[in-house]
């Protein structure tokens, strides 16, 4: 019984820590951010994820987009093609542990009489369930960069991209 309870623990822990993505560099295809070089001005960025959010991959891999303009030494960037692939998978197992205490009233009749009895009973219930499931996101941006005034309206800000984007990482640390 204490096996059962320590491996039901250790999964929903895991399950716990795995919701939210986590931004920093991916390592031999784990989640996070990577990029490629692909001229001086231009670089293919991805973003990858295991959550429930589409939106947070596609955040993170714009303020890695962001980063890497300043990084590079650019102000502004635009978004020159733009892939994003969700795969879905089964959490294995959901789990719950409930504990009840009832009183358990039985009454049994004879003839003249009849005669009632209470006890105490416990119940402990495990249940597992694999209705939740979680998303492998793949956020991919092509980026082309550039220096002073922006020649394109649909381009970003790099600057201003850090500061808002950052303030969702910050967010999501709490």
């Amino acid at each position: 019984m204490k096996t059962l309870i320590t491996i039901i623990l250790m999964t929903l822990l895991v399950t716990a820590c795995s919701s939210k993505p986590d931004y920093r560099p991916a390592n031999k295809g784990s989640v996070g951010y990577s990029e490629q070089k692909i001229t001086n001005d231009r670089f293919r960025v991805q973003f990858k994820s295991v959550s429930t959010s589409v939106a947070d991959a596609a955040d993170y891999a714009l303020l890695r987009s962001a980063e890497l303009t300043q990084a590079q030494g650019f102000d502004w960037f635009v978004v020159t093609s733009k892939e994003t692939f969700v795969e879905s998978e089964k959490v294995e197992p959901a789990s719950a542990i409930g504990l009840s205490r009832q009183q358990r009233i039985e009454r049994r009749c004879g003839l003249l009489t009849c005669e009632t009895y209470s006890r105490p009973t416990n119940e402990i219930g495990v249940s597992f369930s694999s209705a939740n499931s979680r998303k492998e996101v793949h956020s991919i941006l092509e980026i082309r960069m550039g220096k002073g005034v922006m020649t394109n309206e649909s381009g970003y800000n790099a600057a201003d991209v850090v500061e808002n984007l950052s303030k969702k990482l910050e967010t999501n640390d709490k």
